[in-house]
């Protein structure tokens, strides 16, 4: 009987310290907000916001450039965390962004994304375009980070 329950108290603590691990490592499930390339965020962002405030401000600026704004997600700031990347005002429609994962580690939440530039040999709009994304995901303590990849677009 005594090394059944040992046994036992063994597989649960082994099954804690899985757990555990696995809080403290690996992907973060995220979610879009709103992803567009056109905007009134002229210069380029990587932000975290915490709280209403300054996120509402961040939404409204993403926005000015519409004459109605989309109505701000509603988040619980207790639970989740915003991030904006923005790459700013661009010279054509061949730059593109989309943030592709969040991971993390034992000190950081690392938000990867990737830079789409215009490829030499296609033709893109001739326009201004502000590209951006926001994105909500569980809420930390750890610090966020971000990583760029710059890749040449694809001609379609």
């Amino acid at each position: 009987m005594k090394k059944i329950t040992a046994i036992i108290l063994s597989i649960i603590f082994i099954s804690c310290t899985a757990t555990k691990t696995q809080e403290s490592s690996g992907v973060v499930s995220f979610k879009t907000l709103d992803k567009n390339s056109n905007s009134g965020i002229q210069e380029p962002k990587q932000e975290v916001y915490t709280n209403k405030a300054s996120f509402e401000e961040a939404w409204n600026l993403a926005w000015s450039n519409f004459s109605e704004s989309t109505l701000l997600p509603s988040i619980d700031f207790t639970k989740e965390t915003v991030a904006l990347v923005a790459l700013g005002m661009k010279n054509n429609g061949g730059f593109q962004l989309n943030i592709d994962q969040i991971t993390q580690d034992k000190q950081n939440f690392t938000i990867e994304y990737t830079e789409t530039t215009p490829n030499p040999k296609c033709s893109y709009t001739m326009a201004i375009v502000f590209p951006y994304q926001f994105i909500v995901f569980p809420k930390t303590n750890k610090k966020v980070v971000f990583k760029s990849i710059t890749k040449v677009g694809d001609c379609k």
